[in-house]
C-alpha cells in the first residue's frame, strides 16, 4: 500500500510502476485507487515512462505492459536509476533542443534502448514550455482515453470553437501540433492544430473510435518537417546543389525519400525527393540560393521565383 510520507510522490509512483511493469500488465484504474491520485496523474506517469525510451504496449484500454522481450534486466541500470532517468527525461524535454537530444543519447547509451512509439511524434527538435505543457498533457490523456476535445482555436481567420478527435501530438521547430479529425468533418482527414493557438480546451465525456494506426503512420510517412505531415498527392522534385549546399545535402537528410547523386566533376549533386507540400522545399531553396536550384517541377520553381520577386518589390 502506498504511504503518503514515503518521499517524493512522483518518483515513488514511477519507481513502483516500472517494477510492476517488469512483473506484468498494470491497470490505470487500480494504480489510481491505490496511490490516491486521479487516473490522469497515473496516465501522465505512464507517458513519462513511455517518452523516456521504454517500449510499452496497450493490449486494451487502460492496461499497459512492456513490449515483448523488454525487461528491466535488459537495461544496464537498476530500477531506481531508471526511475530517476524517467523524471530527468521530462526535465530535459522541457528545455528542448540540444539538451533533449543529449539526454536521448545518454539514455540510449546507458540502457541500449531506443525511443519508443508513443502519442508523441517529434518532427525535428523537441521542446516543452509552460504555456503548452497543460494542453500537451490534456491532449495526451484524451488520445489515450479516446475522448473528444472541445477547443477554442485562433487561426489566421479568427477564433472558432470546434470539437476534435485527437490522434497524435507532433512537434516541429519548438511548436507543438495536435493532429486530429474534426468531429462531423470529412472522414479520413486529419488537419494539424498548433497547440499554442488553442485558447481554451475541455475534455468531453464522449468517446470516439480512433483510426487504424497504419493510416496515421502512412500520413506521417517519411516527413522531415511539419509540412510533410499531409494527405494528398505526392510530388516528385529534382534539385541541383553546388558548393556548401551540396556538402550539406550529402551529409544530412532534409527532404523525404531524399536521394543524392555522387558529386560531379564540379562538386555539384542532383537531389531527388517526393514531397506533399511546396513548403517542404521552398525554405531550403531560399536559404541556400543561389547554390540550390529547382530542376523539376516547373510550377515549384515558379513559386520560389514569385516569392523572390515579391520580396524584391518591398
Amino acid at each position: 500500500m502506498y504511504q503518503k510520507d514515503s518521499g517524493d510522490k512522483k518518483y515513488f509512483r514511477v519507481l513502483n510502476i516500472l517494477n510492476r511493469l517488469n512483473e506484468g500488465p498494470v491497470r490505470v484504474a487500480e494504480l489510481s485507487a491505490e496511490f490516491g491520485v486521479s487516473e490522469r496523474s497515473i496516465q501522465r506517469d505512464i507517458e513519462r515512462i513511455n517518452l523516456t525510451g521504454f517500449h510499452l504496449d496497450a493490449p486494451e484500454k487502460g492496461v499497459y505492459t512492456f513490449s515483448g522481450g523488454v525487461s528491466l534486466k535488459t537495461f544496464n541500470l537498476t530500477s531506481d536509476q531508471l526511475s530517476v532517468l524517467v523524471l530527468m527525461r521530462e526535465m530535459a524535454g522541457g528545455m528542448g533542443g540540444a539538451i533533449a537530444e543529449a539526454f536521448d543519447k545518454v539514455f540510449a547509451r546507458a540502457t541500449s534502448a531506443s525511443a519508443s512509439d508513443s502519442h508523441f511524434y517529434a518532427v525535428g527538435p523537441r521542446a516543452l514550455n509552460p504555456l503548452t505543457r497543460k494542453f500537451y498533457e490534456d491532449i495526451s490523456f484524451a488520445i489515450e482515453q479516446r475522448k473528444k476535445l472541445k477547443v477554442r482555436y485562433a487561426s489566421v481567420s479568427g477564433e472558432k470553437e470546434r470539437v476534435l478527435c485527437p490522434v497524435k501530438i507532433l512537434a516541429s521547430e519548438t511548436f507543438f501540433y495536435m493532429m486530429a479529425s474534426v468531429d462531423g468533418g470529412k472522414e479520413g482527414q486529419f488537419p494539424k492544430f498548433r497547440v499554442d493557438r488553442i485558447k481554451k480546451l475541455e475534455i468531453l465525456p464522449e468517446e470516439f473510435t480512433p483510426p487504424p494506426p497504419e493510416l496515421i503512420k502512412k500520413i506521417i510517412g517519411t516527413a522531415t518537417s511539419i509540412w510533410g505531415v499531409n494527405e494528398g498527392k505526392k510530388t516528385p522534385v529534382t534539385l541541383r546543389a553546388a558548393g556548401a549546399a551540396a556538402d550539406f545535402l550529402l551529409n544530412k537528410e532534409i527532404l523525404p525519400r531524399q536521394k543524392v547523386s555522387k558529386p560531379g566533376a564540379d562538386g555539384s549533386v542532383t537531389v531527388k525527393a517526393v514531397i506533399h507540400h511546396p513548403m517542404e522545399v521552398v525554405p531550403l531553396v531560399l536559404h541556400w540560393m543561389p547554390e540550390i536550384t529547382i530542376s523539376e517541377p516547373a510550377d515549384l520553381r515558379a513559386e520560389v521565383k514569385k516569392r523572390i520577386d515579391d520580396y524584391l518589390k518591398l
